[in-house]
């Protein structure tokens, strides 16, 4: 062995016929000196994994036992760093693009060290492969009508990373972000359209004749979230208050669906008989000359043949059970944290309280009591502190009914299909063309920064063309229009 340079741990040959190194990185909790061994065949490679560690050691932090791949790091990160602080739609959208992108195709790099470490090209690969990634709701569409990952999603999931990986570094898991070492991709944000003048009288006619007239008048004249005006119970609802008081709704809360979990012990054994572990069966078409006089169905025909295609789903079949698989926790007799449940807003200024119109105030009124004798006609007990909206048996109303009753109103309206968040966008468009500060608002739509509330509302048409024909009228009526007379007389003179 040739010696080692000052300071450097001695490298020797053991009896194995191994060569090892012992590495003193620091102290353990209990005082104790942290040391490291390493071990190869060759004693460059000892080396090499020598410098490894002390480089990783230099960088200061706790030196983890084995570099972690980028698997593992995210999976810990979603589950113990943002699910506690963030909310939960964030944590459920993070979870999704690690799970079902991101590490299928990166997971098994790793973090940090010289082999088989993470490098920006394979962030560049992995947004590539998520751009031509065909999913079944998506906003953009190719030539051949198949809808494609968004690149607001891309944006999304290239934001992740360098959060993830951002927390990576300063924990000592990694030497870099490799986030940063690209360019973010490009995306084009995806616009609501704002329902028009015309729409919006059609909506509001049928909605009026609707039992839930109520939910749909406040969700277009106010634009709260939908989950904002789920979550809306009567005890916050003032529509007589003390003194010469407006009425006013207070929202502080929204009604959320959220997975459930596990109750039980052993979650694969609880769910045993729900775990996929064959694929669905094929497609068959008759193989026969006559398949009316052959069986009634194509899989009995003694000539079938197979055709591309699942038998069972329309859309892409889900995916086998991996072993020990402790998902299906709806099926679980003790699950627990799922279903609709009654959380906090979105942000801080989302708390916050909107004036009732007169027209919303009475229609209110008549919901309350229309509710009151439903309850009796069940027997049920009244709640005074109970939830606004509900189904016609007082239970929490879900957020997909709500839209399904939605997209059935636009239909009754005449009006062309769109999401229920589009009465948000019309309820700020709406104020804002007639004359409504800005920051008023967004006071009312509960965002944080303006900005936000730009993106939300559309300048009405009609608005846009009294402000072109001031701002005609002003150059117009000035020197400029003499000018441009007399310029067009030449012209004809010239002619």
């Amino acid at each position: 062995m040739p010696r080692q340079p000052n300071r450097r741990p001695k490298i020797y040959k053991g009896a194995d016929g191994l060569y090892h190194c012992y590495v003193t990185v620091g102290t353990k909790p209990n005082g104790k000196l942290d040391r490291r061994h390493r071990q190869a065949e060759t004693a460059t490679e000892v080396a090499r994994k020598v410098d490894e560690l002390l480089d990783r050691t230099k960088r200061g932090g706790k030196v983890p036992r084995k570099v972690e791949t980028v698997e593992q790091w995210l999976l810990h990160w979603v589950e113990n760093i943002v699910k506690p602080t963030r909310a939960w739609g964030t944590y459920t959208a993070y979870r999704s693009l690690i799970v079902n992108h991101v590490n299928p195709q990166i997971g098994a790099w790793r973090l940090d060290g010289h082999q088989k470490r993470l490098e920006p090209e394979h962030l560049e690969a992995l947004y590539e492969k998520l751009r031509k990634t065909p999913v079944v709701r998506g906003s953009r569409s190719t030539a051949k009508g198949k809808k494609m990952m968004a690149g607001s999603t891309i944006l999304k999931c290239h934001r992740m990373l360098r959060k993830a990986f951002k927390d990576a570094v300063r924990r000592g898991k990694a030497s870099r972000n490799v986030a940063d070492l690209i360019d973010s991709p490009t995306a084009r944000g995806e616009r609501v359209a704002a329902h028009t003048l015309d729409e919006m009288q059609a909506i509001i006619t049928v909605a009026l004749e609707d039992p839930m007239a109520a939910r749909w008048l406040l969700g277009l004249l106010l634009g709260p979230r939908q989950g904002e005006t789920l979550g809306i119970r009567w005890g916050r609802v003032h529509l007589d208050p003390p003194g010469a008081q407006t009425p006013y709704v207070d929202l502080e809360t929204q009604l959320q669906r959220r997975t459930w979990r596990h109750g039980c012990g052993d979650p694969s054994a609880c769910a045993a008989d729900r775990h996929r572990t064959k694929p669905c069966p094929p497609r068959w078409a008759h193989g026969c000359a006559n398949p009316d006089a052959c069986k009634g169905r194509p899989h009995y025909c003694p000539r079938r043949r197979q055709i591309p295609g699942c038998a069972r789903h329309t859309r892409p079949c889900p995916p086998l059970c991996p072993p020990g698989c402790a998902g299906h926790a709806r099926h679980c007799p003790q699950r627990v944290d799922g279903g609709l449940v009654e959380v906090e807003l979105k942000t801080e200024k989302s708390v916050r309280s909107l004036p009732l119109p007169p027209v919303v105030v009475e229609l209110l009124r008549a919901h309350r009591g229309r509710q009151q004798q439903q309850y009796e006609m069940l027997g049920l007990k009244w709640d005074a502190d109970g939830l606004v909206f509900t189904t016609e048996w007082g239970k929490p109303l879900d957020a997909s009914r709500d839209h399904a009753a939605w997209e059935a109103l636009l239909r009754r309206a005449g009006v062309a299909d769109s999401r229920l968040h589009a009465a948000r966008h019309s309820a700020g468009t709406m104020m804002v063309a007639t004359g409504t500060d800005i920051r008023i608002v967004q006071e009312l739509l509960g965002h944080t920064q303006i900005t936000t509330t730009q993106i939300y509302v559309d300048v009405a048409a009609e608005v846009k063309r009294q402000a072109v024909d001031r701002a005609v009228a002003a150059v117009m009526d000035g020197n400029l229009a003499a000018l441009l007379q007399r310029d067009a007389a030449t012209e004809r003179r010239s002619a």
